[in-house]
């Protein structure tokens, strides 16, 4: 190729090549409207699925942007849908090539199958390869950071009395402040606070250490649960019941 792209090198190795679209007298209407979006280039490279073929080609993005542009129009007799989309001009192997492919024609999932292997293997690197690019590094950091960190969920049923329990038994604390600790053995959620131990079922994986939490008749809990299972998670240096924050907290060996 005259200008050398990662990218559709890599596109090579999945399999998409370099020759004309490949249509039968039974495509006559995806012939006609494929070719009519596509412009005229000579790098262009193809990938044949059941009712498409998908061309990529180094074009300009709705941007203006120089990225490799997918493009393609798939009809199935009932479903018609046009594939106009834009990967990174940088991506260096199959894999990261097989993420964003996959990513960008997910919407038509099913007027492609039967799918190659590559392209089931690249769905399950969307958060490697993806998600930092389409959400920012530092929010993908974030939701990685979230996804990492010691979680538990409970029953609303059971979280309501729970919370009913806190609530009263931190509303009479005689201190200003006070300790609670917060641990999760995979089973149960155990809160120890004011000399007594508040217990609970519910799943997740068991936490590496308990948290201590200081809390004080100022800390507010959740006025109500909206969803069927509540959350207690330890992220971002504070204990959560919901997303609310119960206090800063430190590691308890």
């Amino acid at each position: 190729m005259s200008n050398p792209c990662p990218t559709l090198d890599s596109l090579v190795s999945l399999g998409f090549e370099h020759r004309k679209p490949q249509y039968g007298e039974g495509d006559r209407f995806l012939y006609q409207t494929f070719l009519m979006k596509l412009p005229d280039v000579e790098e262009a490279l193809y990938y044949r699925f059941s009712h498409i073929d998908v061309a990529a080609y180094i074009g300009l993005n709705h941007f203006n942007v120089p990225q490799v542009i997918l493009k393609g129009s798939a009809y199935d007799g009932r479903t018609l849908s046009v594939i106009d989309s834009a990967i990174p001009l940088t991506l260096r192997d199959a894999s990261e090539a097989a993420a964003w492919v996959s990513f960008v024609l997910s919407g038509d999932r099913a007027l492609l199958e039967p799918l190659p292997d590559w392209f089931i293997e690249g769905e399950r690197h969307w958060d490697n390869f993806v998600w930092p690019i389409v959400v920012g590094r530092e929010q993908w950091e974030r939701q990685q950071a979230y996804k990492a960190c010691p979680k538990c969920y409970i029953d609303r049923d059971y979280a309501v009395p729970l919370r009913n329990k806190l609530r009263t038994a931190i509303a009479d604390l005689d201190l200003i402040e006070t300790e609670m600790t917060v641990s999760f053995d995979g089973h149960v959620l155990s809160i120890a606070l004011d000399g007594y131990l508040h217990e609970v079922a519910a799943l997740g994986d068991n936490w590496p250490s308990s948290y201590r939490v200081v809390v004080s008749p100022k800390t507010r809990l959740p006025a109500r649960f909206t969803s069927s299972t509540v959350e207690v998670s330890v992220f971002e240096g504070y204990v959560r019941l919901e997303g609310h924050r119960l206090g800063p907290y430190e590691s308890v060996v």
